[in-house]
């Protein structure tokens, strides 16, 4: 191609200054629907994807896999099917038929994924982590410390995550709407509980995160400004196989009350779930608005 593979690394290694190339500057009319799912992809992959690098078989070369797995359900697949119309990658059902899988293994389907993510960064710092480590595999191909260094993968995780976890300044990247109807496709729920004599019980969107405070704290500001009744909670620390706590920490964002709601129906109207959770999603809205039409 013309452009050669150290080229496009060193694009993607200034992952800020990409987006100001022009290189994707695309016309609105023609591509909303691409501009609308890449950064929705970029959300999708952030909750239920990985960036997996591993030696290949002859431990000659550095593979890089970018995978989603989700439940095989219909919608699932026509949603999958769309990304890989669009972003390219290839679409599999496996694991006796449980799920839906979308991969990009080939090197022009990985590097599409990493113009795009370079386009639409990547917020949460596990992936970022995965991201980094599957750059500096492919530009310096370093075969000799590659288990030392996948072991180091998410050394610097901790600390950034402090620094983030604290920060009370919330600034939303431009693109944060469809990343997040991405992001919420794989790790939001809608619950609606009723009790035995059919009246509603609880209603309430959820999301939570394995110690990425920060996004949750960005969703929350969202979906109702920096004055909220709605709280983030943390999960009591469990305890491993061993008897040892686990250091990590579970966040969990529950949104109840009316302006919320209302918060959440808008966002969908323009920026729709297209995977299996709008199923959950409609049911919640319908009960929600099941007088609007009376």
């Amino acid at each position: 191609s013309m452009i050669n593979k150290k080229t496009i690394y060193d694009f993607y290694l200034l992952q800020s200054s990409i987006t100001s190339l022009g290189l994707f500057e695309l016309k609105k009319e023609e591509n909303q629907i691409n501009n609308y799912i890449e950064p929705f992809f970029v959300g999708l992959l952030e909750g239920e994807g990985t960036i997996t690098t591993d030696l290949g078989t002859s431990k000659k070369y550095i593979r890089v896999r970018i995978v989603i797995a989700l439940k095989n359900e219909k919608n699932n697949q026509i949603m999958l099917n769309k990304i890989q119309e669009i972003i390219g990658g290839r679409v599999v059902i496996e694991r006796k038929n449980k799920y839906v899988t979308w991969i990009a293994s080939s090197q022009s389907d990985v590097n599409k994924v990493l113009f795009i993510i370079a386009r639409y960064p990547l917020l949460t710092i596990r992936k970022q982590c995965q991201l980094e480590f599957a750059k500096n595999c492919l530009l310096y191909k370093d075969f000799d410390n590659f288990n030392l260094n996948r072991k180091n993968m998410y050394k610097n995780k901790k600390d950034i995550l402090d620094i983030l976890n604290k920060n009370t300044e919330i600034k939303l990247p431009f693109y944060f709407k469809p990343w997040l109807s991405g992001f919420i496709e794989a790790e939001g729920n809608f619950n609606l509980v009723f009790n035995l004599k059919g009246y509603l019980r609880k209603s309430a969107f959820s999301i939570g995160q394995l110690d990425e405070l920060h996004i949750l704290n960005m969703i929350k500001f969202y979906f109702q400004g920096p004055e909220a009744e709605n709280k983030i909670t943390k999960d009591k620390k469990k305890i491993n196989f061993k008897g040892n706590t686990i250091d990590s920490d579970y966040y969990r964002l529950s949104l109840y009350n009316a302006l919320s709601r209302k918060l959440i129906f808008e966002h969908f109207e323009k920026y729709p779930l297209i995977g299996e959770k709008k199923l959950s999603y409609s049911k919640f809205f319908e009960y929600h608005n099941q007088n609007l039409n009376k």
